[in-house]
């Protein structure tokens, strides 16, 4: 009887430690799996944000041609007139016999065109050199592209190893059992552990403008994301964060975009000149 007993035991200790072996092998699979489609994810948005900056480095170009190319044609318009009015003025002969008052008129006229050409000129010309000035000043402090930093590339990598350090209920989760209480974990607000530091999704600080700048990993030491308020775990391993904070990847109105707002407030220095150059032409 007591062999029988310690061959239940020992049949019974076999099967557990089979099973505990099955599941710690299946999640361990699932863990890395999840693992090397996050860092794709993560890669994939990289790109996408950059994308997205190119895009927007372009509208501050389109925005800041239609003045700069417009000064132009006008400075070419101006120049064609300062030719002319020149030309009549020390080539052009009245007939003999003209009127005092209509001889001062013509002068007059041909000195007053002269004088609101050389304005409109000079007018065109600083707005132009403004408009490009401002154009450079975007593109190379606020308007940046948003080139992954090492911390970012160091957070998209996941070490085998870190899969020790889920604990217990993770490294042996039973299949279709979390499905149950899936609700509960998602709802509560996982804040970053140490162990999670290098699984965490990337943010995007902003700089003193207001502008995006380049960002590191939300709960790397020393990136901006290190002091976030927690947020909810996206995954069932309680690593990942959502990416809905991704300034590059929110919907919103082009009009109420950061670069959109750059170009308007660059816009008054150099828009008045724009509006009297037209005027004196």
């Amino acid at each position: 009887v007591s062999d029988m007993v310690l061959g239940g035991v020992v049949g019974a200790a076999s099967c557990v430690a089979t099973a505990t072996r099955d599941v710690w092998d299946y999640n361990r699979e699932n863990y890395m799996y999840d693992r090397k489609m996050r860092q794709a994810q993560e890669l994939q948005v990289m790109g996408f944000r950059v994308r997205q900056a190119e895009l927007w480095r372009e509208d501050v170009r389109d925005l800041v041609d239609l003045t700069e190319k417009k000064m132009d044609y006008y400075m070419v318009v101006c120049t064609l007139a300062l030719e002319f009015c020149i030309t009549m003025l020390t080539e052009g002969r009245l007939e003999p016999g003209t009127p005092t008052w209509l001889l001062r008129f013509y002068l007059l006229t041909l000195c007053s065109a002269l004088l609101y050409m050389l304005l409109a000129l000079w007018l065109a010309m600083h707005a132009s050199v403004v408009a490009q000035g401002s154009s450079a000043r975007l593109l190379t402090q606020f308007v940046r592209l948003p080139i992954p930093t090492w911390d970012e590339l160091e957070a998209c990598r996941t070490y085998g190893a870190s899969f020790e350090a889920q604990g217990i209920a993770e490294q042996l989760r039973v299949p279709f059992v979390q499905p149950l209480f899936e609700g509960q974990i998602s709802q509560a607000p996982v804040p970053p552990r140490p162990t999670e530091q290098r699984e965490t999704r990337l943010g995007v600080p902003q700089s003193v403008s207001g502008y995006v700048s380049h960002g590191s990993a939300v709960g790397v030491p020393g990136g901006a994301g290190s002091n976030a308020a927690p947020q909810e775990a996206v995954d069932p391993w309680k690593l990942e964060r959502s990416g809905r904070d991704i300034y590059e990847l929110k919907p919103s109105p082009v009009a109420d975009l950061r670069h959109v707002e750059l170009v308007r407030r660059a816009a008054v220095y150099y828009q008045s000149y724009d509006a009297f150059a037209r005027v004196s032409l």
